[in-house]
């Protein structure tokens, strides 16, 4: 970070706690509308001031201005890295809901580990389910903790990688869901082996 960058941030942490709620907001629609607005063209050293400034001015912010900030960033391909793993893990949905859904910027392993958190509900699984990309390794922590409409919502996404293990759980767990089980016999992705399995699910021998 160049030294007026640094200083920058050092007039900012000077000024922040006696700042108004008002203010703080004001400076954050602004900030966060200067980034969007230009965010194709920032470097990424321009992009780590952005989230060093914009991870400073969210503190304290309710959820409704959270929010917003959200809905503006997700879409964002190069949006703040920090301020989006911020956004992702808070624990209000309106908040975290469109960074799961939409930001590419949400690195996998950030996901994964939402997903794979004890306390995830089917809230923030179905958000992430919905990601128009998903790699192995969030499919694989998506079944681990979803249910059956996790499962439906990640078969039917032809875009979606899905490990053996991960179509392992899906068949082992049919349970006589035939809808399942044809959604998944029609992926062309499914190993082999496993396919003997579905079609016992699908023509049981009498």
């Amino acid at each position: 970070m160049t030294l007026a960058a640094q200083a920058l941030l050092g007039e900012l942490d000077a000024t922040l706690p006696q700042a108004s709620g008002s203010w703080r907001d004001g400076v954050l629609r602004k900030i966060a509308d200067l980034f969007v607005s230009g965010a194709e063209f920032y470097t990424a050293e321009q992009v780590t001031l952005f989230d060093a400034v914009i991870d400073r001015l969210i503190v304290g912010m309710d959820s409704a201005q959270l929010a917003e900030l959200s809905r503006k960033l997700a879409p964002i391909d190069n949006a703040p890295a920090k301020v989006i793993g911020s956004l992702a893990r808070h624990a209000d949905v309106a908040v975290c809901g469109p960074i799961l859904e939409q930001a590419t910027a949400l690195a996998d392993v950030e996901i994964v580990k939402i997903a794979s958190d004890s306390r995830v509900d089917a809230d923030r699984l179905a958000k992430i389910a919905a990601r128009r990309e998903l790699s192995a390794a969030v499919t694989d922590a998506l079944l681990a903790r979803g249910g059956k409409a996790i499962q439906h919502t990640i078969i039917a996404k032809q875009s979606a990688q899905i490990s053996e293990a991960g179509f392992a759980r899906v068949i082992m767990g049919l349970n006589g869901d035939k809808d399942l089980a044809a959604a998944t016999a029609a992926r062309n992705d499914v190993p082999p082996e496993l396919r003997l399995w579905l079609a016992k699910v699908l023509d049981p021998q009498p």
